[in-house]
């Protein structure tokens, strides 16, 4: 089985395109990082936060979603993941899964006037700056959802999987 990661500003669709691939297949898990975070009751610090304390935080999220997406690999399951990975945290995630798999990385990129309205203007400094980050990050696959359905941003997504055009990480036999 293989492993998608999906990634993106906050609003981007994730999870809602996740569910559409989950949906498509059979044994299939869906590993909503921002549900994982929430197991954390007290001392969360946010992803985007760049004190050594939030970057070891994040380097632990991301070691027990790696862990856990292999066990369900290894156990016959497809896994998609969704999370806000930056260009810091795609490493981790590639180092953590290299034995897996092969691995899909898609970047969800809507408008940011669509990310604005859907998270709010409250935070418009700190989620222009994030947005900035993935808009000029060249090295990955990137969907823009527009209007589309979350199965039919999933139909994107597949077609750069099976294309080869989102593969982060080669299977261990390829």
């Amino acid at each position: 089985m293989q492993l998608v990661i999906l990634s993106g500003p906050p609003g981007a669709g994730k999870s809602a395109t996740a569910q559409a691939l989950c949906d498509r297949y059979d044994r299939m898990l869906h590993i909503e990082m921002s549900k994982l975070r929430g197991f954390l009751r007290m001392g969360l610090m946010r992803p985007w936060d760049t004190s050594a304390e939030a970057k070891a935080q994040q380097q632990l999220f991301i070691s027990a979603a790696c862990g856990m997406a292999k066990q369900f690999l290894d156990a016959g399951y497809g896994v998609v993941i969704d999370d806000v990975i930056t260009p810091d945290d795609l490493p981790i995630y590639q180092r953590e899964l290299a034995v897996a798999d092969a691995v899909h990385f898609v970047v969800l990129l809507p408008k940011i006037e669509v990310v604005r309205d859907r998270m709010g203007h409250g935070q418009a400094e700190r989620l222009s700056a994030l947005y900035g980050r993935f808009a000029d990050w060249q090295e990955v696959a990137v969907v823009e959802p527009g209007d589309l359905a979350p199965e039919l941003v999933a139909d994107r997504v597949m077609a750069l999987a099976a294309e080869g055009k989102a593969l982060v990480t080669q299977p261990a036999d390829a």
